[in-house]
Parts: structure tokens; C-alpha cells; sequence
């Protein structure tokens, strides 16, 4: 297959450097240093993954930050739809659905509702034990210091999520969330949730030779193409990506605090 090598100026680089330097001291990026840098022994439960899996689906298309009403749930109210919680009613959809509606302020919770329905029943009816083979490779990986073929086993790992799970991969799981999962759960380093923030970046800081496009990233070659970027621009800044998500997410917003970066994660 063809590869792309990209060159980027001693200005581009200067530019990463600048967002992760101006954003060290907030607690989102410390949290993310703290869940996914550090070297750490992960055990990853069933209730974790699915309190992961549904972060992803309220984050996926409405505001997260420290003020939303996304955070707030998922700060407060995450547990009312927890894995019991879901288990225990004959109407998963309905019940998740209305849940969120009450909670107000939560665009597309019908949508929210049937993909927890759908992804219930997978991981389930034998999704579990394939998730948890699946994701072993992540959690060796996170016990040591980074190596070259991590970003590729990341990348293996959020395909599967969006794609292969259970036959069909997890229920309106794309790209960013299958990533978004991952990053919550601190599997992940290289491997980040591309959305606007991290596209309005890129746009304003790197001389491309095209502007990135938003509406392309649901395109999973897209997104890979344009994940490429970020990881050649990081590494040879010599940070993680996951630190640079961090920090770029980060400055859309200036009150964060230890316990609203925690809600995220």
C-alpha cells in the first residue's frame, strides 16, 4: 500500500508544542496524562465499558465541555442507566430514552436509546468474551513505555469496535467513538477522537495542502488519512497524541476542574 510521509515546518511543530504548553497546568490534560500516559495495570469491567461505550454516544455529536448538560449527566446521573439498571427493564431503549429526556438538554437520546438496546443484546449474546480477548494487546501495552507498532494496534482495536464486534460492531459506533471508548477506558495513546476542535486545529495551525473536512472523518479511510497527520505532526513534536487531544480539547474551555475531567473519563 501506498504511505503518505509528511513534513511539517519547525513553525507547525512550534504550534503543537504551544497548545500542549499552554494547557499543561489544566486538570483535563492532567487527568489524560494520569489515565493514559503513565504506565499503568488496567482492568477494564463490564460496567466501566458500558459507562465508556455510553460516554461516547451523548459526546458524539452535542457539547461535553465542563458546563454542558452532557457532563452534568455524566457527572451525576450516569448511574440511573447503568449496566444493571438496563438489564433489569424489558424496554432498554425506551427506558435510556426517557431517561435522558427527563435529564434534559440531551440531543438524540431516541438514537442514544436504541444503540444501548442493540449493543446490550451484542455484548451479551457473546460479545463479552471476544471484547475482552480483543482488548488484551491494549492492556499489555499500557504496563510499559510506548513502542512503534502501539498506534497500529490501537487503530486494529477501534476498527473492531465500530465494525466486528459481535458481527457487526457496537450500534452507531463510527470512528470517533469507537476511539472516544477507548481513551475513556485509558487504553489508548496514540489512537484519539477526531472532531471539530481537533479539525479547526489542524485547519488553523498546519499549512495542508486541503482544508480537513468534518463531514469527511465519517468515512473511516478518511479518518484514518487524517489520523495520520495528527500522529506524524505529535511524533515528531515528540508528544502523544492523546496529551495533544487533551490539550486542544482543553482550550475551547476555561474552567475545568478535577471533578468535571473526571465525569469525562
Amino acid at each position: 500500500m501506498a504511505q503518505v510521509e509528511w513534513m511539517f515546518s519547525d513553525e507547525e511543530i512550534g504550534n503543537v508544542l504551544e497548545i500542549i504548553a499552554n494547557q499543561e497546568g489544566d486538570p483535563f490534560v492532567q487527568k489524560r496524562r494520569e489515565q493514559n500516559v503513565s504506565k499503568a495495570d488496567i482492568e477494564i469491567t463490564p460496567d466501566q465499558f458500558w459507562n465508556a461505550h455510553l460516554a461516547a454516544l451523548l459526546t458524539s455529536q452535542q457539547r461535553s465541555g465542563p458546563d454542558s448538560h452532557v457532563s452534568k449527566f455524566l457527572k451525576n446521573k450516569i448511574q440511573t442507566v447503568s449496566l444493571d439498571q438496563c438489564r433489569d427493564v424489558d424496554d432498554v431503549s425506551g427506558f435510556v430514552s426517557e431517561t435522558l429526556e427527563e435529564h434534559g438538554g440531551i440531543r438524540y437520546y431516541n438514537n442514544i436509546g436504541d444503540a444501548c438496546e442493540a449493543n446490550l443484546e451484542r455484548l451479551d449474546s457473546g460479545g463479552w468474551d471476544e471484547l475482552w480477548s480483543e482488548l488484551e494487546l491494549l492492556r499489555e501495552a499500557r504496563t510499559r513505555e510506548p513502542k512503534a507498532g502501539d498506534p497500529g494496534t490501537e487503530r486494529e482495536a477501534a476498527t473492531y469496535l465500530s465494525e466486528r464486534l459481535a458481527g457487526d460492531g457496537l450500534h452507531r459506533v463510527g470512528s470517533k467513538q469507537a476511539r472516544n471508548i477507548l481513551q475513556i477506558l485509558g487504553l489508548t495513546r496514540f489512537e484519539i477522537p477526531l472532531d471539530s476542535r481537533i479539525t479547526k486545529w489542524l485547519n488553523a495551525n498546519f499549512d495542508l495542502p486541503y482544508h480537513v473536512s468534518g463531514s469527511g472523518l465519517s468515512t473511516p479511510e478518511y479518518y484514518h488519512f487524517i489520523m495520520d497527520i495528527v500522529q506524524d505532526g505529535c511524533s515528531t513534536a515528540d508528544v502523544l497524541p492523546c496529551v495533544f487531544d487533551a490539550a486542544v480539547f482543553s482550550s475551547y474551555d476555561t474552567n475545568w476542574t478535577e471533578s468535571d475531567a473526571d465525569a469525562i473519563f
